[in-house]
């Protein structure tokens, strides 16, 4: 398996963790946008010395590339960054037959470009879009001739768009609630509310509830899946078309991770609703403490409230204003003094129609019954309870059992039909289920080779395997 580094050389990002950080960020911008018109990612390096010239005659600021000296002509500043760029890995120069040199993007640096491109622009993904896209490709009967390039593969990428825009979403909605600090006052709260409203509320998530609902496709997308699941013709050219893609030899592992990869689309779908679910939560969260912070710092009317609230604002303003000395850090006495004279603390015996205390609900409490003096549980049968326990999780179908299971069938042998495995009642043959389902995974001792017929085993048809001893 690749890593990023592989491919992206070392020093990829520096120009973008650099003192001109902003500077090489417009640059790369100004250089991408230069290709848009070209048949390729490339273009004259006068044509690109010029753009960025351009850019550096309004941005004035110094630039140094060796850390001595600091240059300030434009188009000097150009042709250093292009050789920054250029050594940092962003860009590479090609021959012309004519001697002309160009400029040109690496392969790997474009989807990092536009993956910024989208950052800035702060683009939003249309739900539905995406689902009917997904719906539109498994209902189109002529794509199922090659079902995985044409329809699994599509599919499978738009089911992560979708969910990784919906956690877009999600975060978005966690980063306005962050900026909700108490440092902000009745104004700013405002402002951000009505920002968070524009740009959250009734653009991306008003969408999702109404025009975009991403739950209109669902049910029949997750059957569409699960008839392709079924059919033994669709799997058979899926299985075919996921060798010859992927450039795989094996037809059961390939088979395997068709399925693996259909009931992770399916179960994605599934998975919509919690996403949804936390997404609610957090807008109901956010709209309700902007409006109580809001509330509470427009308090200062006639209320008893606001009047007591703009008072203690303006007592702690005059404490936190104090120099940081050891005299100076103590609150002042007569200051405590002069202000304690203002409030008279008592207790009260009753509740009258001006206190802020709530009206507490009394409840009678009846006599508690004295705790018997029998033992809860003797210690044989805690001994028992526990065996007990031990039972049901030996029984358990879990991929720790199966595999005991499958190791203490093969014993010293190599491989063992599924035929020869015992089957005495419907648990067997559900225990002969999950030996084919956990057969896949890396920690077993044990794999299976499927052999695509079907054998009878107590009125039941299932697909006949050997079961191999890793």
């Amino acid at each position: 398996m690749k890593r990023l580094f592989d491919i992206l050389p070392a020093d990829f990002f520096k120009p973008l963790t650099s003192k001109y950080r902003q500077e090489y960020a417009d640059c790369i911008m100004q250089l991408f946008n230069a290709f848009k018109p070209e048949i390729s990612y490339g273009v004259g390096r006068e044509i690109v010395v010029k753009e960025l010239t351009d850019y550096f005659e309004a941005d004035d600021v110094e630039m140094s590339f060796d850390d001595e000296t600091y240059v300030s002509d434009a188009r000097e500043k150009a042709n250093g960054v292009i050789a920054m760029l250029k050594r940092c890995g962003w860009i590479e120069y090609e021959q012309e037959t004519n001697h002309q040199i160009n400029v040109v993007l690496c392969e790997y640096a474009i989807p990092v470009i536009e993956s910024m491109n989208r950052v800035i622009r702060e683009e939003e993904a249309e739900y539905q879009g995406i689902i009917s896209q997904i719906h539109a490709s498994l209902q189109n009967e002529e794509l199922y001739s090659k079902p995985y390039e044409l329809i699994i593969k599509g599919v499978l990428e738009n089911t992560e768009r979708l969910l990784s825009e919906l956690k877009k979403l999600n975060a978005s909605i966690k980063r306005h609630m962050d900026r909700q600090t108490n440092d902000m006052g009745a104004d700013e709260i405002l402002n951000h509310f009505f920002e968070y409203h524009q740009n959250i509320g009734s653009k991306a998530y008003l969408r999702m509830k109404t025009s975009e609902n991403i739950s209109y496709f669902r049910t029949a997308i997750i059957e569409r899946i699960e008839r392709m699941m079924e059919s033994t013709e669709i799997m058979e050219r899926a299985v075919a078309g996921y060798m010859e893609v992927e450039e795989t030899g094996d037809p059961d592992q390939a088979y395997d991770q068709v399925i693996a990869i259909l009931i992770d689309i399916k179960s994605s779908f599934y998975r919509l609703d919690d996403i949804i679910e936390e997404i609610d939560r957090k807008h109901a969260r956010y709209m309700r403490s902007a409006v109580m912070r809001a509330r509470f710092l427009l308090a200062t009317g006639n209320n008893l409230e606001g009047k007591l609230s703009k008072i203690l604002d303006v007592y702690v303003r005059q404490l936190n204003q104090e120099k940081a000395s050891d005299q100076e850090n103590q609150p002042d006495m007569e200051d405590l003094l002069t202000l304690e004279s203002l409030f008279s603390l008592y207790p009260q015996s009753y509740v009258s129609p001006e206190s802020l205390q709530t009206i507490p609900v009394t409840k009678k409490l009846g006599t508690i019954s004295r705790f018997s003096d029998e033992a809860g549980m003797s210690e044989e049968d805690r001994q028992l309870y526990k065996e007990a326990l031990r039972m049901k999780n030996r029984s358990r179908f879990s991929r720790k059992n199966i595999n005991e299971y499958v190791v203490n069938l093969l014993k010293g042998r190599d491989v063992l039909p599924v035929t020869e495995v015992p089957v005495e009642s419907r648990r067997d043959l559900i225990r002969i289920i999950y030996i084919s389902i956990y057969a896949g995974n890396h920690s077993n001792n044990y794999t299976i080779r499927r052999s695509g017929r079907q054998v009878e085993m107590q009125g039941y048809s299932l697909p006949y395997f050997d079961i191999l001893k890793k």
